[in-house]
């Protein structure tokens, strides 16, 4: 009988309802997933330049290039300095090392060359530069004509690696930026993974996509199209004096460099313009002057194309008066 009492109870206890538990409230719910998104966006910020300087070259040596850049100065043991600054254009058009020793000993050249850019990232991002303490003798603005007078930025990137915090009121008046895309620019200014996310997704297309670089070349969108004379040299007039007058506040003499060019493309034009402006516009080819041979793609040279290039380039610049940096400050 005791056994029979005893599981009856046991069977009791077995069958009393647990407690439940109390369900979490809004705010901790909230505070919950505020905490997971920064954990993740920490982690993002955290990761993108390792996984940019694991999976592309081309981001470390803009990363190297950037930095040396950013501490050039007006001399270099004694000799005159040349910052050549552009886009792919300057990468495949220019031999590097070729220019280097052409102009040694009486000039040391460095570059930094971000793919599809156009002016206003270069504008801006001399300006950024020049502030942040970097005193070329001479700055070299490689693009082609319809990049001058492009609208176009590359987007968060440059608000990450061109765009001063100061300039930014005026970069959204001159790209005419609407509110959304305003606080992109302005937020991946600060942020590593809104800056680096572009690079990013195209590293992972190159790793799942086979020969995404020779489709990505094949379908690139390399100019502005802007091909009138009319609004090319209005932009020119608009925009060589801006140059001008960036160089004069920091003693640094700033040149335009057009390539060459299968077709007419006004270069000659805005050259002659330059003259009147006292701005340097250096041409070392006319349009139409290079056969096709000499082009990768009937836009970027091919080796044998640069080396011809470079050639004319380094006479060009032998050319150049070159000024005595000034501290604005």
């Amino acid at each position: 009988m005791p056994s029979s009492i005893s599981n009856s109870k046991n069977a009791g206890e077995t069958l009393a309802p647990s407690p439940k538990k109390a369900p979490m409230s809004s705010s901790a719910g909230i505070v919950f997933l505020l905490n997971f998104l920064v954990v993740i966006f920490a982690t993002l910020e955290i990761s993108s330049p390792r996984i940019l300087a694991r999976f592309s070259h081309i981001e470390r040596r803009i990363d190297v290039e950037l930095a040396q850049a950013k501490q050039i100065r007006a001399l270099n043991n004694g000799h005159p300095t040349v910052l050549l600054v552009g886009n792919s254009l300057l990468d495949e058009g220019v031999e590097l090392d070729n220019l280097r020793a052409g102009l040694a000993p009486d000039y040391a050249v460095n570059r930094l060359v971000i793919e599809q850019t156009h002016y206003l990232d270069w504008y801006f991002g001399l300006r950024r530069l020049l502030e942040e303490g970097a005193r070329p003798s001479v700055a070299v603005l490689t693009l082609d004509p319809s990049q001058l007078a492009s609208g176009f930025t590359l987007g968060e990137s440059f608000a990450r690696r061109q765009m001063s915090i100061r300039d930014f009121p005026r970069v959204v008046r001159e790209t005419d930026l609407d509110r959304t895309t305003a606080s992109t620019y302005f937020f991946a200014h600060f942020s590593n993974w809104l800056g680096d996310k572009r690079y990013i997704r195209q590293c992972v297309m190159i790793l799942m996509v086979p020969h995404f670089r020779e489709l990505a070349a094949r379908i690139a969108d390399h100019g502005s199209h802007i091909n009138d004379r009319a609004e090319l040299l209005a932009k020119a007039q608009q925009r060589l004096p801006e140059l001008a007058e960036l160089g004069q506040t920091y003693g640094v003499r700033i040149v335009v460099l057009f390539p060459p060019a299968l077709r007419e493309n006004y270069s000659l034009d805005i050259q002659q313009l330059g003259a009147s402006l006292n701005v340097p516009v250096m041409v070392p080819s006319r349009p139409g002057e290079f056969p096709r041979a000499l082009y990768r793609d009937g836009f970027h040279l091919n080796s044998q194309g640069a080396q011809i290039f470079t050639g004319r380039l380094r006479d060009e610049i032998r050319k150049l008066p070159v000024p005595v940096a000034l501290d604005p400050h």
